[in-house]
């Protein structure tokens, strides 16, 4: 059997765009996905906002920043310091009546109180 050019260019036209749509199915499979996880990951499942008897106070006129939380609820209460531009604090349990102080360097900047 002889091929024609004709024959060989329509074939090979034919699998490039079988190739290009199968990678087109791909490409937005792996966006789709990539999507999912960004909105996934960027929402915290169990991120509460701390207790308003939780009082803070900021010194920010350092190149250190200096947190102190004064709990006064009447019960113990687990919170941690959420950063923006550098990792958040670590959960800490303040008993009533009693403070905690957190520390960081720029470029960190204090964004909440949450609950752990």
């Amino acid at each position: 059997m002889r091929l024609s050019n004709r024959n060989v260019s329509g074939a090979i036209a034919n699998a490039n765009k079988q190739g290009l749509m199968k990678l087109s199915r791909i490409a937005a499979a792996v966006a789709t996905s990539t999507a999912s996880l960004l909105i996934m990951s960027s929402v915290p499942a169990s991120a509460a906002p701390a207790p308003q008897c939780l009082k803070t106070r900021l010194n920010d006129s350092g190149y250190t920043d200096h947190l102190t939380v004064r709990n006064t609820c009447k019960t113990n209460q687990r919170v941690k310091v959420v950063l923006a531009f550098a990792r958040d604090g670590a959960c800490r349990s303040i008993a009533a009546g009693r403070s905690s102080n957190w520390k960081w360097s720029y470029p960190g900047r204090f964004d909440r109180l949450e609950r752990c």
